[in-house]
């Protein structure tokens, strides 16, 4: 499962925020996007989900045109995660992640299959305690957990996720993206985070103002030289002695 952004441009009002933009998932691959705050990053993913307008260029999924395939056709292959997921009604975190099955079965259906799916989504995430709990009440990790456990009742090949680690704790951070991390699905995430970026994943796509400006490995990214013209800050990766990357402050 593939997605590729080519030259997308997305305006909104007067605003020209994405001005050309190229990118692309691999296959079982973590694919981050990074960049300092209005560099576009959201806007790019919502465009995928047409959540956002795309005013030229275009976005494939496996090479096909997105505009050209049914959007519940685009629900039973991408999972769509957001930064901050609200809902507006009491429904319980049972029926939130109930809500991904929609795209695979007519309406929502309470047969076995469906809701072995969903027990097995809970379960994964370990949140099989707030099953029962209204939406309303909870916090804003638990929140996201809830979401999450949509993303993976939809039993999807990709997951689009903004700010995945928003909200939670360090240990839910680590948890999740560890979790996306030994999937095997491709995941496409935007991250503020850059020590978490390092970690996770596989490529990175660095947005400044619109554009790509830099792309390859957490070394290639995020070198003292990016670092400092683009987030103005001094920094760089490093690994330790077990080969695993982290970025640091200098």
């Amino acid at each position: 499962m593939e997605i590729k952004f080519e030259n997308v441009v997305s305006v909104l009002g007067k605003t020209t925020i994405l001005k050309g933009v190229s990118l692309s998932t691999q296959t079982g691959k973590i694919t981050g996007i990074i960049g300092p705050n209005g560099s576009g990053k959201s806007t790019l993913i919502k465009t995928f989900f047409f959540l956002a307008p795309v005013n030229g260029g275009r976005i494939l999924l496996d090479g096909e045109n997105i505009i050209n395939i049914k959007r519940r056709l685009i629900a039973r292959r991408a999972a769509y995660v957001g930064q901050e997921m609200h809902c507006a009604f009491d429904f319980t975190v049972r029926e939130i992640a109930a809500m991904g099955r929609f795209p695979h079965e007519k309406g929502l259906s309470a047969n076995r299959k469906t809701q072995e799916i969903v027990d097995e989504a809970l379960e994964t995430l370990h949140i099989e305690a707030l099953a029962n709990r209204n939406i309303q009440t909870l916090s804003g990790g638990e929140k996201k957990m809830a979401f999450l456990a949509r993303a993976v009742a939809q039993d999807v090949d990709t997951i689009v996720l903004d700010e995945p680690a928003n909200h939670l704790d360090i240990k839910h951070q680590l948890f999740i993206l560890e979790f996306l991390k030994k999937s095997g699905k491709t995941i496409l995430l935007v991250m503020h985070d850059l020590n978490l970026a390092a970690r996770y994943c596989d490529t990175l796509y660095l947005l400044y103002r619109g554009e790509v400006a830099a792309a390859g490995s957490a070394e290639t990214v995020l070198s003292p030289a990016h670092i400092t013209k683009f987030f103005e800050v001094p920094g760089t990766v490093m690994r330790d002695e077990t080969g695993r990357k982290s970025f640091v402050l200098l």
